[in-house]
């Protein structure tokens, strides 16, 4: 298996680090990196290798954008959420007031004031 071709930075800048031509140093410094995706800004395909520090402004942009996308989601989600929690308490309460006129029912046949209901019940 042949060894990752990395290649060298530019002749004309320098290092902020090292001090010395890109050329010379970048390709043996961790910090320098290969980035392939979308420029968040337009859009266009990247496939560069530059340092990773250099990289750091277009990444906090795209990272900004995902957190408000992000954002919108998380927001769409807690609308629904609210939504379903006002039908549950709802239906909730439907059934809450079913249970208790069900309960309620017998007790009404035995204090009708008739006595008839009461009667059948003692008789058994």
């Amino acid at each position: 298996m042949s060894k990752r071709q990395i290649p060298h930075g530019p002749d004309d800048l320098k290092c902020p680090m090292w001090k010395k031509p890109m050329a010379e140093v970048c390709h043996t410094c961790p910090l320098w990196v290969q980035l392939r995706g979308k420029h968040p800004q337009s859009g266009q395909d990247v496939d560069d290798w530059n340092c990773s520090l250099g990289f750091l402004p277009m990444l906090l942009v795209e990272n900004a954008r995902q957190q408000r996308s992000t954002a919108a989601a998380v927001e769409t989600v807690t609308c629904e959420m609210q939504k379903t929690d006002r039908q549950s308490a709802a239906a909730v309460a439907t059934l809450v007031t079913l249970l208790n006129r069900a309960i309620d029912a017998p007790r009404g046949l035995l204090s009708n004031g008739h006595g008839h209901a009461q009667q059948l019940i003692e008789q058994q």
